[in-house]
């Protein structure tokens, strides 16, 4: 008997004069809150962090921009000098570079016919 009294005090109150289901109702209502708070801040933080990955990927973009820029630059700068140093060489020494310009033609010739 003395099981049924506990559980009798236990469903009628544990000493407050209170209504337990509005004790837990309120106990819900602040959990909400504190999910909804840390709902937010997680929001706030994700966002925040999204900012500042598209910063740097923005950075790192630029910089691989302005790196390739400087590499097509400087491959031109190249190209134009060996294409110069090609022009003066065959204007030097014509018979030469027609020579060679033929014995290369034959060489690949005979590679590529494999």
């Amino acid at each position: 008997m003395a099981r049924g009294e506990t559980a009798a005090r236990s469903r009628s109150g544990n000493g407050n004069n209170q209504d337990p289901a509005k004790e837990l109702d309120a106990e819900i209502a602040a959990l909400r809150e504190d999910v909804a708070a840390i709902t937010a801040t997680l929001a706030d933080l994700a966002k925040h962090r999204g900012q500042e990955a598209k910063a740097e990927i923005k950075k790192v973009r630029n910089s691989a921009i302005a790196k390739g820029e400087e590499a097509v630059d400087m491959v031109s700068e190249n190209v134009q000098a060996a294409e110069n140093e090609f022009k003066t060489m065959i204007r030097d020494k014509p018979i030469q570079s027609v020579l060679i310009a033929a014995g290369a033609g034959y060489i690949l010739s005979k590679i590529l016919r494999v």
